[in-house]
């Protein structure tokens, strides 16, 4: 028998060490599927949302977590409340439910008859969900099943993604020969006129006092996006994950050091195999000589060597990232409106 129950916060105790060892069964969950990250997301930008947690049950036995949140939105009728997977676009890359492969449809399914009996929304937005992971398609099928029109059916991202082959000089002869050359270019002129290079993983109990200055530098680095990591609850977030995850070894500050001196930076987020670069700085007065792409070239280097089979890029189609032979993951996106009585 299959069961839905709703818990009108995340879990603590045993369920929530139950979701986190549903994450090792599910060969697409991410951090980002974690109530751990989840937590940290609710903390600091989630206080006046209103969450849940749907866990499904069969027979007893937890088969899917499905994490939801109701936001209030203004439109021309009036307020409408929206509901979406928890964590939000802005710092969360993939979004949406976790269980078993075989399982999903189960939990889709549970999930959505709970949805259209329930009249406390008005739109549904199913975003972030992996086109590989299978979620898309089994939740198409359980919303047609249970009278729900999709309105909007659409690729909301992408997140290009690179395979690792076990070493770095494996990583360096896939690519193309032009974009080998153009990295090593880049790399002996950068050392050549700035001096020695050093890939440094900054010491975990020196991680939360660097991270200000990091995000600073991001500002800095990305004059467009200054005022998301000039944020004083963007810093928040990045010192509260840092908190939950620097401990075993999930969030990773590095920089590149070039002549004894930080040149860029990187805070990457490493879970089950990927290796995903979160967030990046570097120094502007050294932009023409692209201590990031050097520094990134390194990363994807010591991921290859730490064994792991992903490095993932996530969201945003920036070029540079498909100079590193990255190819896309597609995030899809179905949005469902509440039919007028």
């Amino acid at each position: 028998m299959i069961e839905l129950r709703t818990h009108d916060q995340l879990p603590l105790g045993g369920d929530r060490s139950t979701w986190e060892l549903l994450l090792d069964e599910d060969p697409h969950a991410t951090v980002f599927h974690s109530p751990r990250f989840l937590g940290v997301w609710h903390r600091v930008f989630g206080g006046a949302t209103a969450v849940r947690v749907h866990t499904v049950h069969r027979d007893g036995r937890l088969i899917g977590v499905v994490p939801d949140a109701n936001d209030l939105h203004g439109s021309a009728g009036g307020p409408e409340e929206i509901r979406r997977f928890q964590g939000g676009t802005e710092v969360t890359d993939y979004l949406g439910p976790v269980s078993r492969p075989e399982d999903r449809g189960d939990v889709a399914d549970a999930y959505v008859a709970n949805l259209a009996d329930d009249v406390d929304w008005d739109e549904f937005v199913a975003g972030g969900l992996a086109a590989d992971s299978g979620w898309p398609d089994v939740f198409r099928r359980a919303l047609s099943a249970h009278g729900l029109e999709v309105v909007d059916d659409a690729v909301e991202d992408v997140c290009p993604r690179v395979t690792l082959a076990g070493s770095h000089d494996a990583f360096l002869a896939a690519l193309p020969g032009r974009a080998r050359q153009e990295l090593n270019r880049k790399t002996r002129k950068l050392a050549r006129d700035a001096g020695e290079l050093e890939l440094v993983r900054v010491p975990d109990a020196e991680v939360a006092g660097r991270l200000d200055a990091f995000l600073d530098q991001a500002a800095l680095s990305f004059p467009d996006k200054a005022g998301f990591f000039q944020r004083d609850d963007m810093h928040a977030f990045f010192a509260a994950l840092a908190e939950e995850f620097v401990g075993d070894g999930v969030f990773r500050l590095h920089e590149l050091h070039v002549g004894g001196l930080p040149a860029a930076s990187t805070v990457s987020l490493v879970h089950g195999g990927s290796w995903g670069l979160y967030n990046s700085a570097f120094d502007p007065s050294l932009g023409s000589l692209a201590p990031g792409m050097v520094q990134l070239n390194l990363l994807i280097g010591a991921a290859a060597e730490e064994g792991l089979k992903v490095f993932d890029l996530l969201r945003g189609d920036e070029p540079y990232k498909y100079r590193f032979g990255a190819t896309d993951r597609a995030l899809e996106r179905l949005v469902v409106r509440r039919a007028d009585p």
